[in-house]
């Protein structure tokens, strides 16, 4: 037994919420680009609140949230 790391940080890998455990729809999510958990984009900004920085509710890594359409051309830049 051991750890096993995935290269698979894919929408279809991780399909739940951290904050609601609701659904994501595959357009309108936060993607935290160091733990690679997902959020609502309203649930991030709900969890934002008044702050004028974007926290991952997760790694609690300052500045490593991005959304779906910024993540997704991240994505095909590397590949």
């Amino acid at each position: 037994m051991g750890n096993h790391i995935s290269n698979q940080n894919s929408i279809e890998t991780y399909n739940e919420c951290l904050i609601c455990w609701d659904p994501i729809d595959a357009n309108k999510y936060v993607k935290c680009t160091n733990c690679k958990i997902v959020l609502h984009d309203s649930c991030e900004s709900r969890d934002r609140n008044e702050k004028r920085y974007c926290k991952c509710p997760h790694c609690q890594r300052i500045g490593t949230l991005c959304a779906a359409s910024r993540c997704n051309a991240q994505q095909s830049e590397q590949a």
